[in-house]
């Protein structure tokens, strides 16, 4: 839940209730006496003189030595409220919000009913969204100062993000009835006739706003808005006229109006009005970007206004060329027109200039890898990790990168290292899994890749890919042949025309000795687009050799060192063919 905006700021904390403990603004009750230590003369001085040098330390920034003060005030005198309470706000600050709360509600019980604690506890319950509790503290500030309008404001806010619009609604209209008709008051009365389906009621409620300050555009803007909900277009257009009468190049009414444009389907002249907005310097950079972000991730959008897009970067890159924001949107643009190079040229141009960016890292070795250049990968995944040794997916890139330029012990290490950082995401376990059985693999460590490979089948048991290749490796080791012949089967019956799969099938039963059954695999292989592969090739030969068709073997040999085999054992099996023929 989004958090309330209190009235009170932090500034409160070290202006207010510094020099007299007895200082406390809003009505006093009387019921709650403060609790009084007499101290001594000495006691006084070394107190008043503590609590004086910890208000100017905790002004100065000093938060450490401004604690260490307040501390000894409350040694000296342990019914300081006031200590407590400057404790407490220091704390907030710090972000250590547990403490915060223990030395506010310890000052709230000490001293007489205080505004400013009770003020400094709701905004701790609100930073940490603990609502019934700040509730129940706004409750309790309103009832004791009834006269603080702003508190009642920030009450009837979270009643309405708790959806008790009646509630919220009863405290508006008594602050209404007591001082007018005010901006806050009418806004959300507005919002709540439109959350609870009364939109006639809200446009009323901002007519009277517009009555009361008819060159506020502001909240022509909004009305404007609320009539292009309703569908009321002519009315909406009505007002965007009577705001432009008064001022024209007003900017965040201009993208108001575009939004209007774009509801009504008037691409061209929404995307004019943007220019527009693009070009003006009252629209700060981030709002810009902000409108540019929500066309880039919407795919339909992209499509259809593709060039009016690359238009409004332009005036970007126009204005900002050296921003690193405006060339990441740039790279953002360029990757979903497909351009990979060119996005990489400018994601690498940002990298230059911020490094401590995690997204950029990634989005660039997502590119290096659909580009296939692993070097790069294996380099730019080692750089990101000195800035974010904490991510699993740089460890991933890294290892897979490693794997490929045949580092295959580093590999294991790498993809381990990043198995353990691996929290509460499966799909990401899994891929860790499959990488590390394939390293070890190659690495020569067959226990250990045998153990990654039972380790993703548990997870994943149906995946073709990995029955296929652990099927594989087993079979060329002779291992376990009834249970990697088990596994091969479930692959050519999930997909009985992939050639890779019919191969390992078939080399299967190579290995177990059923050579007329091999065979017939081998062939459905080569049929099914296995014959490009120098590997089948090589097994068809070995498979026919074994059934005693030498000319033949050596026919798919020779193919096979023609589609690019490099192995020695090929040529020495053709050498040893031809010799016994």
């Amino acid at each position: 839940m989004e958090k309330i905006n209190t009235c009170i700021g932090l500034i409160l904390l070290i202006s207010l209730g510094l020099f007299q403990e007895g200082c406390y603004s809003g009505r006093r009750i009387e019921e709650n006496k403060k609790k009084v230590k007499i101290l001594s003369e000495s006691e006084r001085n070394e107190y008043q003189y503590a609590l004086t040098e910890a208000t100017k330390q905790k002004i100065f920034g000093n938060f450490k030595e401004a604690i260490a003060l307040y501390e000894k005030c409350i040694k000296v005198n342990e019914l300081s409220d006031v200590a407590h309470y400057q404790i407490g706000g220091i704390k907030m600050i710090m972000g250590e919000y547990e403490d915060a709360k223990i030395h506010t509600k310890k000052a709230i019980e000490i001293g007489e009913r205080n505004f400013w604690y009770m003020m400094q506890l709701a905004q701790l319950y609100n930073i940490e969204s603990q609502i019934d509790s700040l509730r129940l503290t706004y409750e309790k500030i309103v009832q004791y100062w009834p006269e603080r309008n702003e508190v009642k404001i920030d009450l009837a806010r979270l009643l309405v993000e708790e959806g008790e619009y009646e509630k919220a609604m009863k405290i508006l209209i008594g602050i209404e009835s007591e001082k007018g008709i005010s901006e806050p008051v009418s806004l959300l009365k507005e919002q709540i006739f439109v959350k609870t389906g009364r939109k006639d009621q809200a446009i009323e409620e901002l007519k009277k706003l517009i009555e009361l300050m008819p060159e506020e555009i502001r909240y022509m803007g909004i009305l404007a808005e609320l009539y292009n909900s309703m569908g009321k277009n002519r009315e909406a257009e009505e007002l965007y006229e009577k705001i432009f009468s008064i001022d024209p190049e007003n900017p965040l009414a201009l993208l108001s109006y575009s939004e209007f444009k774009r509801e009504q389907g008037k691409k061209d002249e929404q995307f004019q009005i943007l220019e527009k907005v693009y070009k003006t310097k009252t629209i700060t950079l981030d709002q810009k970007l902000k409108i540019l972000i929500d066309y880039l991730t919407d795919d339909r959008e992209f499509e259809n206004q593709k060039n009016e897009i690359k238009l409004l970067i332009d005036i970007l890159l126009e204005d900002y060329p050296d921003n690193y924001k405006v060339r990441t949107a740039y790279a953002d643009y360029l990757v979903k027109a497909d351009k990979y190079e060119e996005a990489l040229e400018e994601y690498e141009y940002v990298l230059n200039v911020e490094k401590g960016n995690y997204f950029i890292w990634e989005q660039t070795l997502y590119i290096e890898n659909l580009l296939g250049n692993t070097e790069n990968i294996y380099r730019k995944s080692g750089e990101a990790l000195k800035y974010f040794p904490e991510k699993p997916i740089l460890y991933l890139f890294r290892g897979n990168s490693a794997m490929w330029l045949e580092k295959n012990e580093e590999a294991v290490e790498i993809l381990e290292k990043g198995l353990k950082r691996v929290k509460n995401n499966n799909p990401l376990k899994l891929q860790f899994y499959k990488y590390l059985a394939e390293a070890c693999n190659s690495a020569g460590d067959n226990k250990k890749s045998d153990e990654y490979f039972e380790l993703a089948l548990d997870m994943d048991k149906n995946n073709l890919l990995l029955l296929n290749n652990y099927s594989y490796y087993l079979s060329i080791r002779d291992e376990k042949l009834d249970i990697a012949e088990k596994m091969s089967r479930k692959t050519i019956v999930a997909e009985p025309e992939n050639s890779t799969y019919l191969d390992t099938y078939a080399w299967i039963m190579f290995k177990r000795g059923n050579y007329k059954k091999a065979s017939e695999y081998i062939e459905k292989s080569i049929a099914s687009g296995g014959g490009e592969e120098p590997e089948i090739l090589e097994h068809y030969g070995d498979i026919l050799e074994k059934l005693g068709k030498k000319k033949e073997a050596i026919k798919y040999w020779k193919l096979s060192l023609e589609k690019g085999n490099k192995g020695e054992e090929i040529v020495e099996k053709i050498r040893n063919a031809q010799e016994n023929e």
